[in-house]
């Protein structure tokens, strides 16, 4: 029996940061006037892949979450240099800012969400969110999408000092929460963070896989189970 629930936030109860290349094309696009005769989608391009070379990283990935400012900054930076429009540099930090309040201005709740966070409540279940990211940040979501008063314990990865997919993001929920890993189930869209890890500990995982994606074939987890869309759980 399932006592308890962890959900992600990120691109798990809120669209925040998948499908990142659209955005640098529109924030690129807004900069159109500065980019001389730098062809529009080569900056595009060159700002999207240079990110995700950056965040293939996992510690480059901590860094971009952390310390987010100097991080963006330094990476637009570096990508115009090494596309070639070492001259672009200077407008890094202007580039780098607007993408942050770019992907800000355009998160939003999955309409799904709260049905499914009410209903697990109503049932009975405790209920834990568990994300990485810096305290004002991830609060201001939490607050802004009105998720405060719907879960019994936040786990945010800069306040505990420690985050996905270090264990002790999962055990000291689960401890909150005073239910065993054995009666838990974690919910997010990362493989590793939100399934492989919990998994580990003897926690249910569930992928939420809202964008379709296939199950690679060298994945170190499989899912218990894959949805597409959270009210596929209350099935």
């Amino acid at each position: 029996m399932i006592g308890a629930v962890l959900f992600d936030l990120d691109d798990t109860l809120i669209f925040a940061y998948a499908n990142p290349a659209p955005a640098w094309r529109a924030v690129a696009e807004e900069f159109s006037a500065h980019l001389g005769d730098a062809p529009l989608d080569a900056v595009a391009n060159a700002l999207a892949d240079s990110t995700a070379v950056f965040l293939s990283d996992d510690e480059n990935r901590r860094r971009w979450r952390l310390e987010a400012v100097a991080t963006r900054r330094a990476v637009v930076r570096n990508a115009m240099i090494e596309a070639g429009f070492p001259h672009l540099g200077e407008l890094a930090q202007e580039i780098g800012d607007r993408y942050a309040a770019y992907r800000e201005e355009n998160m939003y709740l999955y309409p799904d969400a709260l049905a499914v966070i009410d209903a697990f409540r109503a049932r009975g279940l405790k209920l834990g969110l568990v994300t990485n990211g810096a305290t004002e940040v991830q609060n201001w979501k939490i607050d802004h999408f009105d998720l405060r008063h719907r879960f019994d314990h936040f786990q945010v990865e800069e306040e505990a000092g420690f985050g996905k997919p270090d264990g002790r993001a999962y055990v000291e929920s689960l401890a909150a929460l005073n239910v065993d890993p054995a009666d838990a189930m974690m919910i997010g869209d990362d493989l590793v963070w939100d399934v492989l890890a919990p998994k580990r500990l003897g926690m249910a995982g569930v992928w939420c896989n809202r964008f379709g994606l296939e199950l690679p074939k060298d994945a170190e987890a499989v899912p218990d189970r894959v949805i597409t869309r959270l009210n596929q759980l209350l099935d």
